[in-house]
């Protein structure tokens, strides 16, 4: 007769301990990196001639690099979101087929959220080829203005800071330093000139006078030394500062020191406004470039911050909000509970209006931040990091 009870309670004991299992059993949660095989924002040897004899150059690196330390780092929030973190990665060969081709990927492998890593144009293809399935995207590394503005879109969210917030800060330091009178140096390409036209919006925002808006140009040809000779670029002008937009770094690297009056040098070259800093010391900042550099053999940069940062805010999302009715990232992201920490200061949250994260801007130069913008003597009637970027009453966005 005691058998039957024995027998009973090892039964119970192997039904619990398959429940136990069950009831433990993560889901698995894919999330699709995408990115371009060709990618000239990501040239191994990069532009300047020292960077090809000497191999040293190791700025141009791919931020998937940043996203699988955000996905090392959001391991331990499996438990509390009941779920099992992939990353899943899709390297583009054919840019024309680059739409269909992440479509078939998403469907195929269950994607749930997106990390893009696309230049603006071919981003803004991928986002409409896929916005009939509904699924968040995260945009990690093109600052356009525009896919803030009136090219954004309802499903298209961006941890890299637009072009605005960047120049934006670089105009709150000039105002705050007093430098108010610019000279602006523009490059050839479209991007050079929507960065400068960036810069003067700032400018007009913040209380500087733009003096002259100068094109240069590259080369040594004699006839043309008014654009690639910098004693005839930044002469004949009273400035305090010079601004130079050139994203392909191939004429500002030369730019300081070298301008006809002494001057600070912001922009491309000199003070460069960043989302992230290797040398940054406070909020965890060294804790978190140390973790990385461990892994990479190398410097994080702002783009593999953003893929950092867009891997945080995903687990951030589905611990705080999962158990939610009617879960979604495009609610959980701009909930007014929605919390990030960036190890950059302030708390960092999206903005409803455009879906831009707010984060503050490091003023570095290539070994030191200078300083952080916003600046204390700029304040914003609801958030302080709002001075920086469009602000809700002058967003073109209506999605």
């Amino acid at each position: 007769m005691r058998i039957i009870p024995l027998k009973l309670g090892i039964i119970l004991l192997f039904l619990s301990s398959i429940n136990f299992l069950y009831a433990n059993e993560k889901e698995d949660f894919n999330i699709g990196y995408y990115d371009l095989e060709k990618d000239i924002r990501y040239d191994e040897w990069g532009v300047h001639p020292v960077d090809i004899r000497s191999n040293t150059n190791q700025l141009y690196k791919r931020p998937l690099a940043g996203a699988k330390l955000g996905l090392k780092d959001i391991k331990p929030f499996q438990r509390m979101a009941k779920v099992k973190f992939k990353l899943m990665n899709l390297r583009i060969k054919n840019i024309d087929s680059a739409a269909d081709d992440i479509l078939n990927h998403i469907n195929s492998n269950n994607i749930k959220i997106v990390l893009l890593d696309f230049p603006a144009s071919e981003l803004l293809n991928v986002v409409n080829k896929i916005s009939g399935l509904n699924i968040a995207i995260i945009n990690i590394s093109s600052k356009n203005n525009e896919l803030r503005s009136f090219k954004c879109h309802q499903n298209l969210f961006h941890t890299i800071p637009s072009e605005r917030m960047l120049s934006d800060s670089l105009a709150q330091y000039l105002s705050d330093k007093k430098w108010r009178k610019v000279l602006i140096l523009t490059g050839p390409l479209d991007i050079d000139k929507a960065k400068s036209n960036s810069f003067i919006e700032s400018a007009k925002q913040f209380g500087l006078k733009i003096i002259d808006n100068r094109d240069f140009l590259l080369g040594n040809d004699p006839r043309a030394r008014e654009q690639n000779d910098l004693d005839f670029l930044t002469g004949s002008a009273k400035y305090d500062a010079v601004y130079i937009s050139d994203t392909h770094k191939e004429f500002s690297y030369r730019v300081p020191f070298a301008t006809h009056k002494p001057s600070a040098v912001i922009g491309s070259s000199g003070l460069t406004p960043r989302a992230w800093h290797w040398s940054y010391l406070r909020h965890g900042a060294p804790q978190v470039h140390g973790r990385f550099e461990r892994m990479n053999k190398r410097r994080m940069t702002e783009e593999d911050w953003a893929a950092w940062i867009g891997m945080r805010a995903i687990a951030e999302a589905l611990v705080r909000f999962k158990d939610n009715e009617n879960f979604s990232f495009h609610d959980a992201f701009v909930n007014e509970n929605f919390k990030l920490d960036g190890s950059k200061g302030p708390v960092l949250n999206f903005r409803k209006w455009n879906r831009q994260l707010r984060q503050p801007i490091m003023l570095s130069t290539d070994n030191w931040v200078t300083s952080i913008a916003p600046l204390e003597s700029f304040v914003h009637r609801e958030n302080n990091l709002d001075t920086i970027g469009i602000d809700s009453k002058t967003s073109k966005c209506d999605k």
